[in-house]
């Protein structure tokens, strides 16, 4: 395993199956890595020593080479550190590791030792349970609290038979706990080991799919098509739930008369990525509603008829080790971006443009 640096793991850290990286306790450079972190990662191990470690972090999270510096350096002094960390594979998928540092001394260098696990699939269970309990205690708790309301004022519209507009309410709230109802449902259908079964797929055929559904259902909305690129990526059913979820916010919640949204499918100049941009007109999304799909932010409320779908949305994208960006639209409206690893290594013209972030 010995290579450039003098300093080097033992040949049989090849055959665990966790990833060990040994750095240098100061710049925090790689001196080593096991054949586990190269099967991690997605790159050689020549490329690793190579490489800073915002050369795999990826530019739109909060994480950064400076915090990752101090953390090896305090691992180095004897204060052991544990944390996770969230990674771009070569292949462009974004995944979660979780990453023990220690200092340790090897051949009479002192140096600092890391553990790497991957803990994607921990991440994305813990994300279902936390978008589950929000459901369950709010979404589903104020639609029945409202069914409730309308139900006693249905009694008094008896008496003053002004049943119509009572009946058609109650209808819609009732219509609305069927969407929720239907979301954790694809929820669940992800979430399954077995049935995310990933194949490759042409993401234009795909989009083209999913919008003829959507012209069915919603006959009088204006959807136009541009495929700037042919891409493909590895997809499992879970996109299209997430296309068909942002499609439908965008016509529902569009006020003109005629909801107007258009469709891009093209590849990402900067890091290569497959991406699906849709543009509405229509009002814009609350920021609140965005912001609960940090990982940090707790929720106090949800935007009626919209909050779940943006979470199905992002947990499909999550899925995938993809991105989803929400932007304004000029002069009004929005663009949702689903940007996504693709199958096909990008050329030399495609590869990242590390200085620029994504959602430039």
């Amino acid at each position: 395993m010995k290579g450039d640096s003098d300093t080097a793991l033992p040949e049989a850290f090849d055959d665990l199956d966790i990833g060990i990286t040994l750095r240098d306790p100061k710049t925090g450079a790689i001196l080593d890595a096991n054949a586990q972190v190269g099967r991690l990662y997605g790159y050689s191990r020549a490329e690793l020593l190579e490489m800073k470690i915002e050369d795999y972090t990826p530019p739109s999270t909060k994480f950064s080479q400076e915090k990752a510096v101090e953390r090896i350096q305090a691992a180095a002094a004897g204060d052991s550190q544990e944390f996770e960390w969230q990674i771009e594979r070569a292949s462009g998928e974004l995944i979660w590791i979780r990453v023990r540092l220690n200092s340790t001394t090897i051949d009479e260098t002192p140096c600092v030792i890391s553990e790497i696990r991957n803990i994607t699939e921990y991440k994305s269970r813990e994300r279902r349970l936390r978008l589950l309990n929000r459901v369950i205690r709010h979404n589903l708790r104020n639609e029945t609290n409202l069914l409730i309301g309308y139900a006693d004022r249905l009694k008094d519209a008896v008496e003053k038979q002004s049943l119509e507009d009572e009946a058609e309410t109650i209808s819609e709230i009732a219509a609305e706990i069927g969407t929720l109802s239907d979301s954790v449902h694809q929820i669940e259908e992800i979430a399954k080991p077995d049935a995310t079964q990933r194949t490759p797929t042409n993401l234009g055929d795909l989009v083209r799919d999913v919008i003829e559904g959507i012209e069915a259902e919603y006959p009088d909305a204006a959807l136009t098509v541009e495929r700037r690129s042919d891409v493909r990526v590895n997809a499992d059913e879970g996109l299209r739930y997430a296309i068909e979820h942002a499609l439908d916010n965008a016509i529902v919640h569009d006020d003109r008369q005629v909801a107007a949204i258009e469709v891009v499918v093209t590849r990402h100049a900067n890091t290569g990525q497959a991406e699906v941009k849709i543009i509405d007109g229509g009002p814009t999304i609350p920021d609140i509603e965005i912001d609960v799909l940090e990982e940090d932010v707790e929720g106090s409320t949800t935007y009626h008829g919209s909050g779940l779908g943006l979470w199905v949305m992002q947990w499909c994208v999550d899925s995938l080790g993809g991105e989803l960006v929400f932007e304004e639209n000029s002069p009004r409206g929005n663009v949702v971006r689903f940007l996504l690893p693709s199958v096909r290594p990008a050329t030399a013209e495609e590869r990242p443009d590390r200085s620029s972030s994504r959602a430039e």
